[in-house]
């Protein structure tokens, strides 16, 4: 059985114009990845699919960050921020 790995990643207080872009930096390197994926010759439709509905949800989670971070702004508040990062290696499949 595959060892589980976790890290902290981020585990601070923030002023909003901080917390901007290391989460948009975080959210844009996702949507590259699945960018680069839909762009890659060869990748089956059910996966350009999947990978388009991962984009909006993931786009429209940014859009909900900013909307937080934008109201905190607002009102002069900060933010705590808390990001967890987990990793379990995964054998290959038979074929």
């Amino acid at each position: 059985m595959a060892e589980q790995h976790m890290f902290t990643l981020i585990n601070s207080r923030f002023t909003p114009e901080e917390a901007v872009p290391i989460l948009t930096g975080m959210v844009d390197a996702k949507l590259q990845y699945h960018a680069r994926k839909v762009a890659r010759p060869g990748t089956m439709e059910e996966d350009i699919k999947a990978s388009e509905t991962r984009m909006k949800q993931i786009e429209s989670d940014l859009r909900n960050i900013l909307r937080l971070l934008r109201d905190a702004a607002q009102r002069g508040s900060q933010v705590d921020i808390e990001a967890y990062l987990s990793i379990k290696e995964v054998p290959p499949t038979a074929h």
